[in-house]
Formats: structure tokens, sequence, C-alpha cells
């Protein structure tokens, strides 16, 4: 068996081309899906999609007022990282927000669950902990092991480089008058399926960052605008649909792992 892990995904909601190119080449089946099961499959979860009652006009998530308790924590983030993106903080239910990632490791969300740090902690998190990088080299290429996809090179004033973290923290933004969860979905995952698994939990609500800019694919002027058609339309993703058994596939992805490449490569000076 291919390495792998498990995760569930809102198949329903890719396009056709996109769902059999991710059943294919990102989920692991023995035997391997022919093109025609792997559109078999997602057809049977469009269907059911189509089928949803209109959403068009989405009540707004559930919110509640920040405990006392998390005063001081969000101060502190607050002051680490307010300013043209972050606006503020609010305590929401992610259940009820809008998605446009769809999909969510469970192995991720696991490893969150089982962070001996307070939900809150969890989901405003103000310092990623610094982490080793190993760099080898490999023909005429430095290649550095990055912990996980959401890193950026950022460039120092003395022209120096440095990989860096993008922020842990779980993000929400508006998009038209839909409340779209921006970052931290398998944070959000893990807490959703916590409060779910404690019929008595008295907090159902996470604490969120409410940020400003919209993650590239939903910008007006991303080349494709699918993605954007489905999270505006008339039944969009939410959150909460990742807990429903008839609309959410389980599968096993192969695992990945993520590597930043550095090459000198001559180019045409023009």
């Amino acid at each position: 068996m291919a390495s792998t892990v498990g995760a569930v995904v809102l198949l329903g909601w890719m396009d056709e081309a996109e769902a059999i190119s991710y059943l294919r080449n990102h989920c692991w089946f023995d035997p391997p899906l022919t093109i025609p099961q792997a559109k078999a499959l997602w057809d049977e979860y469009h269907q059911k999609v189509i089928a949803l009652p209109e959403r068009r006009n989405i009540p707004a998530p559930t919110t509640a007022a920040i405990p006392g308790a998390h005063q001081s924590l969000v101060r502190n983030f607050l002051s680490r990282h307010r300013g043209p993106e972050v606006t503020g903080v609010i305590n929401v239910d992610p259940k009820g927000l809008v998605v446009y990632q769809l999909y969510v490791v469970t192995e991720r969300a696991d490893a969150h669950a089982l962070d001996a740090t307070s939900w809150p902690e969890k989901t405003l998190v103000i310092d990623r902990p610094a982490t080793q990088m190993p760099i080898r080299q490999e023909d005429d290429a430095l290649k550095i092991n990055l912990p996980h996809a959401e890193h950026m090179v950022g460039v120092q004033p003395d022209g120096a480089f440095r990989f860096l973290q993008g922020g842990g923290f779980v993000s929400v933004v508006s998009v038209a008058s839909r409340m779209l969860l921006k970052a931290g979905y398998h944070r959000s995952f893990a807490f959703s399926r916590a409060v779910m698994n404690e019929p008595e939990a008295k907090d159902r609500c996470e604490l969120a960052a409410v940020t400003v800019s919209l993650p590239p694919p939903l910008m007006p002027t991303f080349p494709h605008q699918g993605l954007r058609t489905t999270v505006l339309g008339s039944r969009p993703p939410l959150f909460a649909d990742f807990f429903d058994v008839d609309l959410a596939m389980s599968v096993r992805l192969r695992k990945k792992r993520w590597e930043a490449h550095i090459k000198i490569v001559a180019v045409d000076d023009v």
C-alpha cells in the first residue's frame, strides 16, 4: 500500500474534470480508478449537491461574546497581528461558515486535537514555533525540507532571503455577503469534531481572526473563476458539510511532503 493519509472531501462541489483528476492523481484506490469509475463517483456526489435546497440567503454564522478568560489572549494576538490584513477577532461557530477548500486531512486534524494547549490557543496562534529545515544538495539544486506547505519566501533589508511560515491561526473573511473560512481548516475540523463528541460542551464557537484579503482563487481577477462562482453560487459548500456523510466522502490521499528547491539556471538576456 502506498503511503497515505485519511481525508474527507466535498467532491460534489468540484467540477467534473477537477474531481476526476483529484480522485485519480491525489487519492489512493486499489485497484486505481478508471476515468469512467471516477466520473461515476463524482456524479453521485454532484447530484446530491444539485438536490440541496438553495442557499442564496445563508444566515450569518453563530457568534458569541469572547469570554473574559480569553481576553488577554486576544489582546496579545492583536498586539502582534493587527494591521492592514487583520482587523479584529470574533468568536464564531465554524460550521456556519462558507468554505472554498474542499478537503480536510484527518491526520492533521488529529494532531491538533492531541495538542495539549487549549482550543483558544490552538485557533488563535500568536507565534508558530521555529522548526529545523534540513537542507541537502542534489544535482545542481539545493532542496529544503519544509514541515508544511504554508511557507513563503521573504526578502530581508540586506537582500538575504528566508523562508517564513504563514499565520497558524484560524481566519475568516467576508466575500459578498457571506463569511468565508479563509484559513485554519484542520484546526476548525478538530474543534468542531471535539464539540460534536461532547454533547454538554458549553463553548461551540472558536476564536478566529477577521481579515481583509480574499484567497487568490476567489479574487475577481483570478484566471479561473470556477471556485469563486461556486462560493458565490446558490448552493455554496458550508463547513458543516464536512460532517454530513451524504455530502462528504472519506478517501485515502497519497501522502505528500513539501520541499523548496533553489536552482541557478541560465535565461535569455533580452
